[in-house]
């Protein structure tokens, strides 16, 4: 795949997840990472450029809980929004 077609793909992939997660602000989602933090559950309550802002409710840390956290969309492994079909199921630390 040519450079330019790998920057397209890559560029679309980051559109379509920005889209997606301003279409949930106001959500819950649960965001493993790579780096410290680990994992959090928290609710989506902005979306700037390519960054998410969640309240964090729960995390591995729990100096964290109760604070936004602001995540850049290329940090986020794993994601789960909570919708009313499909809630984040209670997770015990």
């Amino acid at each position: 795949m040519a450079l330019t077609q790998q920057h397209s793909v890559n560029r679309r992939r980051q559109e379509a997840l920005i889209a997606e997660f301003r279409e949930y602000i106001g959500n819950r989602i649960l965001v493993m990472t790579e780096a410290y933090p680990f994992f959090y559950v928290g609710r989506i309550t902005e979306v700037e450029s390519d960054t998410v802002f969640i309240k964090v409710e729960l995390s591995n840390v729990p100096e964290l809980d109760n604070i936004v956290l602001r995540t850049h969309i290329d940090n986020i492994q794993v994601y789960f929004i909570e919708t009313p079909q499909h809630p984040i199921p209670e997770i015990r630390l």
